[in-house]
């Protein structure tokens, strides 16, 4: 059955675009609102992460476990798709990678910074020129799938629905914790919750990628405590993506160098993340057939 929900929460993401007719997250701005006000758990930002996130989550494992034994199968999956989706990344990837690179390959950068904001929330840096605004593009790409995606499919495989909620939900309460008291918690327990899948993930580049360099970045960043999600990933495509050249590209017009080289990186990062996918679907595919 996991399988299945996988496989068509990812055909209704190819037709929509994204989850984003599912992606509605007022009902937690609320709840979590209400938590807040409870003296107890203001001065604790573990117990308020904690007391936010884990009462959802156990309900979601409550509804599963009594439709599983009340509908079978046929009811796990008309509930398991809806909630995947809920808890896959918000807004559309693919769409604002396109409008980044249209920008891109024109020359405006303007345009594309402004094409490019949904990646660089977590990057509080103004790029200084196309250079650095390439670099942090990558960067924030690389995050966004991941974290979109690929962490999701990660719980969502080894606890079923109430992981992949858990990570959404833990996700949703670091960004809303910025700049607040409780970023530091919250950005921990993120942390702790992306480590295991991005390095099953960089491991998975090294497969589709180039094995050689991407594994050598992989040793590298095995056990490193001090690198956060973003720059692990970002070690991990540097090295699968190594020897890529500027003639990848597949902008026809005159660019300049700088131009070509940048484009073929995102785009050899979107090949790079397709692989990826088909990658994880086929072992989870094998799995479910010789289980």
């Amino acid at each position: 059955m996991t399988l299945l929900i996988v496989l068509f929460t990812l055909a209704l993401v190819q037709i929509w675009g994204s989850g984003e007719p599912l992606h509605r997250d007022g009902w937690f701005d609320k709840w979590c609102a209400r938590i807040a006000q409870i003296p107890t758990l203001q001065a604790n930002g573990g117990l308020l992460l904690g007391a936010s996130i884990l009462p959802p989550v156990l309900l979601v494992a409550l509804l599963m476990a009594v439709v599983e034994s009340s509908a079978g199968g046929l009811g796990v999956l008309l509930l398991g798709v809806p909630l995947l989706l809920y808890c896959l990344g918000r807004g559309n990837f693919n769409d604002t990678l396109s409008t980044y690179l249209r920008s891109w390959y024109r020359g405006d950068l303007k345009g594309a910074t402004e094409a490019a904001a949904p990646l660089l929330q977590d990057i509080h840096e103004t790029p200084a020129d196309g250079k650095c605004l390439h670099e942090q593009v990558f960067r924030g790409a690389a995050y966004s799938a991941f974290e979109r995606l690929f962490a999701v499919l990660f719980w969502f495989i080894l606890l079923g629905i109430p992981g992949a909620l858990l990570f959404r939900l833990s996700a949703l309460f670091a960004e809303r914790a910025r700049e607040t008291q409780w970023e530091a918690t919250t950005t921990h327990w993120l942390w702790l919750l992306e480590w295991l899948p991005v390095r099953i993930m960089g491991l998975s580049f090294a497969i589709v990628g180039n094995f050689a360099g991407c594994y050598r970045a992989w040793r590298q960043c095995l056990m490193c405590r001090e690198r956060d999600t973003a720059q692990v990933l970002e070690a991990y495509l540097e090295g699968a993506l190594g020897g890529i050249d500027a003639s990848e590209c597949s902008a026809t017009a005159d660019l300049s160098q700088v131009q070509r080289q940048s484009g073929a990186e995102i785009e050899g990062l979107q090949s790079l993340l397709s692989r990826t996918l088909l990658l994880w679907i086929t072992v989870l595919a094998l799995a479910v057939l010789f289980a």
